[in-house]
């Protein structure tokens, strides 16, 4: 091609081709056929069904959805396509087809092999002309989708079951801490019903001084940590709990997700065995004290009633020895009292004078209560006879009651404060009064009171579990305890105590009653307490009995080898040889000679050195004690 020329704009092309649409419009077509092909290329089931329930005719994916020929399909009554159960409904749905009323539902169908699907129906009724030839259904296979259905709603049944009968609580909240949902668990902890708590804040249930701590976590959750903690809230009647709370996030910063678990009833058994500790180490260590304090109170008493016993003792100073001898007995009275209170024992019914159970335990008080001002008025019904009951937890009792009497009125804005005891017998029943002056107790609280871990005393004051574990003690005797406010104000707690006949106990005698012994006897005394010794001594020797004295158990078993006493008076507790071990030895070498051992002691709260001493049937003189003791205790003249 040369420059000077241009091209053809048609040189080299061949004409266009004709468009589809010119084609089809040249092109004669029948609209039914074009129907029929399309009815046959649908990837859904077509069946055209006769009025007599029989199909004239279907599509290719009919055929393969039942499994049969297409060509067989023709004639095949319906029924022979539908599993038996279903063949009634079906049958109902395409007469409401027939009569023009368009149908969707799920049927069963079977396959030529027998195999069953699901399918999803729609039904119209087919008019050709305006002649009802009678319905065209339209079939999808919906198995694989309804038994992922059913296995999703299978699974959200399990995990809602599993959500609802959960024992803790569970609840979620949203990023706002609104409670989102709310198990029944959750329901009986909080005492609210689930509607109305979900869409609430959840800082109103918490007490002030907690809630910055729960934020704290609740901040860490939908950080997306997971943690642990301990907290209180208030239930929905207002009673205070403690909760421990789980916590993880399902979502990110979305939601939090928190498993609760009431832990009130756990606390209050750890708080339990916490006061039961502390009473299990006072109870050692005042029992490890109390022979020390009665060996010296012994001494004192002694050497006070040898004083008392001197004819020629001015009177004066008589006074001041008899004011001597009463201190010591006060003392030793508070060192049994508090041993009493504070050693651990098996429960233990013995005939038990109530009167003298509360004035042990108004002796515990006496200091405290002197120094507080408070008049203490004893108005006892002194015919009340003595029941079986177990003394050291009746004492508890009262101690517990008497104490909170004089905290609350210790409270009281009055010029004098009474405390009121008062004992009388009503029928078969021993009934007792503690009554105050006091504030009272207010009317709403008076049915809580003996609840664990409630207290109306400030923070730090108490526990919360003295009336509690009264209520258990007064129940266990079968009894009744209440509270009360007293007309005159001031509050008051009754017990009732049933009178149980006392029964014999087979315990040892602590001083068997006999007459005083008046041949002249040789005693040994065996006793690591100097004083103890020169004051049996001297007092024994006055009697005219001969007597000799050693610290030392394993002295004492040399003199008795070598030398005959009528009488051994032997001190439970000694550094080398303990009056166990001296009476053991004794039985083995003499069986007669154990016969002639008396026993002194300061530990008689102890259960082993009880039980030891029931199972010898030997007297035992309980330190400090009464010269009296030992002249009703001593045996006869031993025979030569």
């Amino acid at each position: 091609m040369s420059k000077g020329r241009r091209a053809s704009p048609t040189r080299g092309m061949q004409p266009p081709p004709p468009s589809p649409n010119a084609t089809l419009q040249r092109r004669a077509f029948d609209p039914l056929q074009v129907a029929v092909e399309i009815v046959a290329a649908l990837a859904d089931a077509v069946v055209v069904t006769g009025v007599d329930r029989h199909v004239l005719t279907a599509n290719r994916a009919a055929a393969e959805l039942f499994g049969r020929p297409l060509d067989d399909l023709p004639g095949t009554p319906i029924d022979d396509l539908v599993v038996i159960a279903e063949r009634q409904h079906v049958a109902e749905r395409e007469h409401r087809a027939v009569e023009g009323e368009e149908q969707r539902y799920e049927t069963t169908i079977v396959s030529a092999a027998g195999n069953e699907r699901i399918v999803a129906v729609s039904t119209t009724p087919l008019m050709v002309d305006g002649e009802l030839l009678g319905t065209v259904a339209t079939l999808r296979d919906v198995t694989e989708e309804k038994q992922a259905q059913d296995t999703l709603a299978r699974s959200e049944a399990r995990y809602r079951n599993l959500f609802e009968s959960a024992s803790d609580a569970i609840a979620t909240f949203d990023a706002n801490g609104r409670f989102t949902t709310f198990n029944h668990a959750a329901e009986i902890i909080s005492g609210y019903r689930r509607e109305e708590l979900v869409g609430q804040w959840f800082a109103p249930m918490l007490p002030d001084d907690e809630l910055p701590k729960a934020l704290a976590h609740f901040q860490k959750a939908l950080a997306g940590e997971t943690g642990l903690f301990e907290t209180s809230f208030y239930r929905k009647d207002g009673d205070v709990r403690t909760i421990q709370v789980t916590y993880s996030t399902p979502r990110l910063d979305e939601e939090v997700l928190c498993v609760i678990r009431d832990v009130t009833d756990q606390k209050m058994l750890q708080e339990q065995l916490i006061q039961s500790e502390k009473m299990s180490a006072i109870g050692q260590l005042v029992s490890g004290v109390a022979h020390e304090l009665n060996n010296p109170l012994a001494g004192i008493s002694a050497f006070a009633q040898l004083l008392l016993s001197e004819k020629r003792f001015p009177p004066d100073q008589r006074t001041a020895a008899e004011m001597i001898y009463a201190e010591a007995r006060r003392a030793s009275r508070i060192v049994q009292n508090l041993l009493t209170f504070a050693r651990q024992h098996k429960p233990e019914r013995t005939p038990t004078s109530v009167n003298q159970v509360l004035d042990d335990t108004l002796e515990l008080r006496g200091y405290e209560l002197r120094v507080r001002g408070i008049d203490v008025q004893r108005d006892y019904d002194e015919q009340s006879p003595e029941t079986m009951a177990d003394a050291h937890q009746l004492q508890q009792v009262f101690l517990n009651l008497i104490t909170n009497a004089e905290q609350a009125m210790e409270r009281a804005e009055r010029d004098q404060q009474r405390l009121t005891i008062r004992t009388r017998r009503a029928g078969d029943l021993i009934r007792i009064e503690v009554e105050d002056t006091g504030p009272g107790i207010p009317p709403n609280l008076l049915e809580r009171i003996f609840n664990p871990f409630f207290t109306t005393k400030p923070t730090g004051s108490g526990t919360g579990l003295g009336l509690s574990i009264s209520l258990g003690i007064v129940r266990e005797h079968e009894g009744r305890i209440w509270a009360e406010n007293a007309t005159q104000g001031g509050a008051r707690f009754v017990i009732e105590l049933p009178i149980v006949a006392p029964r014999p106990t087979g315990e040892f005698p602590s001083a068997p009653a006999s007459q005083p012994v008046a041949d002249r006897l040789h005693v040994l005394v065996v006793d690591d307490e100097a004083s103890v010794r020169v004051a049996l001594q001297r007092y024994l020797s006055g009697k005219g009995h001969e007597v000799e004295t050693t610290a030392s158990g394993r002295e004492a078993l040399a003199r008795m080898r070598e030398d005959a006493f009528d009488a051994v008076i032997i001190d439970m507790r000694m550094p080398d040889v303990s009056g166990e071990q001296l009476f053991g030895e004794l039985k083995a070498r003499d069986p007669s000679y154990a016969e002639r051992v008396i026993f002194t002691t300061g530990q008689l709260v102890d259960d082993s050195v009880r039980n030891f001493l029931a199972s010898t049937g030997r007297p035992c003189v309980p330190k400090p004690f009464e010269f009296s003791a030992f002249d009703q205790v001593l045996p006869a003249r031993r025979a030569s």
